[in-house]
Parts: structure tokens; C-alpha cells; sequence
């Protein structure tokens, strides 16, 4: 079971079959495969075996692609480096994983030479195209001389295949040690869900230094499909990149990305039914939206999904379209590979329609973090992964989010999930985002407040907010504080930083 076995494959089946598409540039199965093979060679060269580390530091781009799979074929440590993070933070990842090589993009060229002399475990340093420091290869010159005969290295399940940033929403990232089998079993459950074929035509515009490659790359590929790959998020080029290329399958996380591209009228005018699978994650989805979704998309399945780094992405539980509007609200079903508890802080499995913190055990959950023994066996316990997710289920077997646990509000006495105040205050009509979290206080222990983005062109008062409050929430729940921001800090992944805004409005 190797992740390295997709292109591999697919060469042999595929061969004239277009497997990726890049700004204008395209590539058949044998083309890219054949590259995947000279530049996994060509890692040989450098010294690198089964087990090392490398690194890689780009927004989206072929080679990232490339890359990842060349390390699968030779057993090598693939770690894709959150790229939007800030240099400090880059570095202390790069020498965390103990990586021997840095793979980079021209544009973070100022941020590598300023490292440099602190990296002193990456001894091969290899940038994506440019102008070339000293002591730096170019990476196309160094995949051509690289063999394009198919590396013959043995790959077991259990072999760590890569690491993946953590989410960090609370302070600094860790490595998530997923396994081939891990991701295999993402992979291919997410082909069943979203029942992807080898004629569809995706499009890769979320970052590929996520989790997310495991639902929204490798399935395509895996499935034999064609993959336009975006190299970061502009909402005119993705609408017509649908429109030009005929993309069938659109995976948007979160749904503020098509949120954005629904504010700009010339994104907009673009076609966009040849889609017939629309799929996210990672945030509300409300019925408003999912409707203006199918407006534009007539032809679209929608898809709701959920999971985590540590459950190797996010199709840990699945909402078919059949469902999307009967259990709106709902996460969905957790998948046949994946066992699951709900239980409460006594480690008791809670009943039908109680709340309880999501376990969750199978073959998609990670080996734990890398160098990280204490997070490690606090997070993975006697088999479980503790997801820190509050979830509910209902009669039917149909799980609900709540919260994450860390956001639950202790006011009063009571506790307050952050994400009911925050659906109240989605429900007005100007509020576009809402981001709910405690702050201490002498006499509440802590008082509620709330962050709004409102909706472009809209005008509201602190006091016009806190009014529909008392109409949606009871007074313990409702907000106390509301400030207008005009953006939320938010992590790489898209999650809300809520650690930045205690920390901003604390001061």
C-alpha cells in the first residue's frame, strides 16, 4: 500500500489521458508519471532513503504535486509546509521535522536565504524555478537528471507517508504523522462518498500543504480523473476555469471561499453547470447558502463532510445531497471504516440526543505527532482519537456539531457553546461572520462577546445586534460585547483564531 502507487497506476491504464492541468500547461498520466519516477531518482541521488525527510515550501504549483508523490514511491517523509505562515514559524517547523532537503517556491526565496543559516539540518536546498542563490539547485534541471525508471523500493502500510500541519488555532502547529494506509483509506472512502469517476474534471484551488489533499487531490487522481490546479484562490479565474474546463467536481473549504466568489459579479457571470458534485467542510453551511450554490450549480449534488488532521481529513462523516436540506444541519454519517463514541467527561457513552465529546478509532486515524509523546497520549487514548468535538446524535443515527470543546464559554455558572451564539447572530441579515468567545470577568467568571464581519454595504449598531439577540437566545447566552471587525484572523486552514481575538481585545 503505497500513496506513490496512484500515478503509477494510472500511467499503465491512462497513459494519453490529460492528469493535470496548470496554467495553460497540461500533462497526460505517462508524462506525469514519468516525472514523478526522474525526480524520486533524482532524491536518490542526493543520498535520500526510505525514512528520511523533505520539505517543501510553495503555494500551489505542479511540483508540489510532484513531489508528493515521489516521495510516496521512495518512502520518504513528505512535509508540506504551511506556506502562509510567518518565517519564524516556517523555520521552527522545518527543523522540527528534521527534514534534509527544502524544496521552495521564488516567492519565499527572501524568507529561505534568511533562515539558512539556522537550518543546519537541511543539507540540499532546491528551488522551484527563478533567479538561483548560491548552493541552490534548480528544481527542473535536477528532476531531468534524475532515471525515469520505477523506483523499487518497498513501502509498507504503516510507513509514515507524510506530515501534515495541525490546525494551530491555539498557538503553534504540530506534525501529524499520517501513514500511507491512513491516507489510502481517506482516499478511497472519499471516492465512494462523492462517487468520483475517471472522466470527471476537478479543480485543486485549496492548498495542498493541508489535509485536504487526501479529499480533494489524491481522490481525483486516484479515481484516473483530471485535476486543474490553481495556484492560489482568485474568484474570477476559479469561475472560469469551471466554465473553460468543464469541471464536474468543486471542493470549496470552508463555503466563505464561495461566499467570496459569490460577491464578485464578474466570477459570477461565468457557467458553472457542468458541476455535478459540490462538496465542503470546516464551517457552517446554511440553507441560504446552499441554495444560491444550486442556483448557480443546477446540476450539483451537495455535500457536506467533516473530519479533522487526525482522522486524515475530512470525510470522517458524510451529509449526501439527499439529505442536505432534511438534516440541514447535520454532519452526517460517520463512515464504514470509522468506529465511534459520543461520551461525556467521565469517559461515559452519553444517550440519543445527548451532547458528548466525538471518539473516533479505524484505520484513518494518525499514528499521533511527531516528537510530541505528551500531546500524543493525551489526544490518542486506549485506541480512541479524542477529536475535542462536541457532537450530538439523534434517533436516526445522523450526527450533529456543537462546539469544539476549547470554545465552550463558562458564564454564570453555566456553559455556553460558542457556536449557538454564533448561528443566532448569522441569522440577521446584515451579518455575514460571527466569531463567539469568553473573556474573564470579575462577577460571570467569563462574559460573553462577539466579533461581526457584516455583509459588504451593510450598516449595523452594537445595539440593533444585541436587540435580535434577545429575540433569538435566552440572556445567558446572549453577547454582551459585539464589535464590528472587518475581517476575522483566521489560520492557514481557514479556521477562526480565536486565541488572536481574546488576545487583541483583551488589550
Amino acid at each position: 500500500m503505497n500513496v506513490g502507487n496512484i500515478p503509477r497506476r494510472n500511467a499503465i491504464q491512462f497513459p494519453d489521458k490529460t492528469a493535470l492541468v496548470f496554467e495553460g500547461k497540461r500533462w497526460t498520466w505517462s508524462e506525469l508519471n514519468g516525472r514523478i519516477n526522474r525526480l524520486c531518482n533524482a532524491l536518490g541521488s542526493l543520498g535520500l532513503r526510505k525514512g528520511d525527510k523533505v520539505a517543501i515550501l510553495t503555494e500551489n504549483v505542479p511540483a508540489i504535486v510532484e513531489l508528493n508523490y515521489a516521495c510516496a514511491k521512495a518512502g520518504i517523509v513528505f512535509f508540506p509546509v504551511m506556506s502562509r505562515l510567518q518565517p519564524p514559524d516556517i523555520e521552527y517547523l522545518v527543523d522540527l521535522s528534521d527534514a534534509a532537503a527544502l524544496f521552495y517556491h521564488p516567492d519565499f526565496a527572501p524568507a529561505v536565504e534568511g533562515m539558512r543559516p539556522r537550518l543546519g539540518k537541511v543539507a540540499h536546498y532546491v528551488q522551484i524555478g527563478g533567479d538561483l542563490p548560491p548552493d541552490t539547485l534548480d528544481y527542473e534541471a535536477f528532476l531531468q537528471g534524475g532515471s525515469d525508471d520505477e523506483p523499487a523500493v518497498e513501502v509498507l502500510p504503516d510507513d509514515v507517508y507524510c506530515f501534515l500541519c495541525t490546525g494551530g488555532t491555539t498557538g503553534v502547529s504540530k506534525l501529524a504523522m499520517g501513514t500511507h494506509l491512513n491516507a489510502l483509506c481517506a482516499i478511497y472512502t472519499t471516492i465512494s462518498a462523492l462517487g468520483i469517476r475517471p472522466d470527471d474534471v476537478g479543480i485543486q484551488v485549496l492548498p495542498l500543504f493541508h489535509v485536504i489533499q487526501n479529499n480533494c487531490l489524491h481522490p481525483l487522481m486516484a479515481a484516473g480523473a483530471t485535476v486543474v490546479l490553481q495556484h492560489r484562490f482568485d474568484p474570477v479565474q476559479y469561475m472560469r476555469a469551471i466554465q473553460e474546463e468543464k469541471v464536474t467536481v468543486a471542493i470549496v473549504v470552508p463555503p466563505f471561499l464561495f461566499g467570496w466568489i459569490m460577491s464578485v459579479p464578474e466570477a459570477m457571470a461565468y457557467d458553472a453547470s457542468s458541476v455535478r458534485v459540490f462538496a465542503t467542510a470546516a464551517a457552517t453551511f446554511p440553507e441560504e447558502l446552499k441554495k444560491a450554490v444550486l442556483a448557480h450549480m443546477p446540476n450539483a449534488g451537495l455535500y457536506y463532510t467533516y473530519g479533522l488532521t487526525e482522522s486524515s481529513g475530512g470525510n470522517a462523516t458524510v451529509l449526501y445531497p439527499d439529505n442536505a436540506f432534511l438534516k440541514g444541519d447535520s454532519i452526517g454519517v460517520v463512515n464504514p471504516l470509522l468506529d465511534y463514541r459520543i461520551v461525556n467527561e467521565a469517559g461515559e457513552e452519553v444517550a440519543v440526543g445527548e451532547i458528548g465529546e466525538l471518539l473516533l478509532k479505524g484505520p484513518a486515524v494518525i499514528r499521533g505527532y511527531y516528537k510530541r509523546e505528551d500531546e500524543t497520549a493525551k489526544t490518542f487514548r486506549d485506541g480512541w482519537l479524542h477529536t475535542g468535538d462536541i457532537v450530538r446524535r439523534d434517533e436516526e443515527g445522523f450526527l450533529y456539531f456543537v462546539d469544539r470543546l476549547k470554545d465552550m464559554i463558562k458564564t454564570g455558572g453555566e456553559n455556553v457553546f460558542a457556536k449557538e451564539v454564533e448561528d443566532a447572530l448569522l441569522g440577521h441579515p446584515k451579518v455575514a461572520e460571527a466569531a463567539v468567545f469568553g473573556l474573564p470577568d470579575a462577577q460571570w467568571g467569563e462574559k460573553i462577546h462577539a466579533a461581526v464581519v457584516l455583509k459588504p454595504g451593510e450598516a449595523a449598531t452594537e445595539e440593533e445586534l444585541a436587540a435580535f439577540c434577545r429575540e433569538a437566545l435566552p440572556g445567558f447566552k446572549r453577547p454582551k460585547v459585539i464589535y464590528f471587525v472587518d475581517v476575522l484572523p483566521r489560520n492557514p486552514s481557514g479556521k477562526v483564531l480565536k486565541h488572536v481575538l481574546k488576545e487583541d481585545f483583551t488589550a
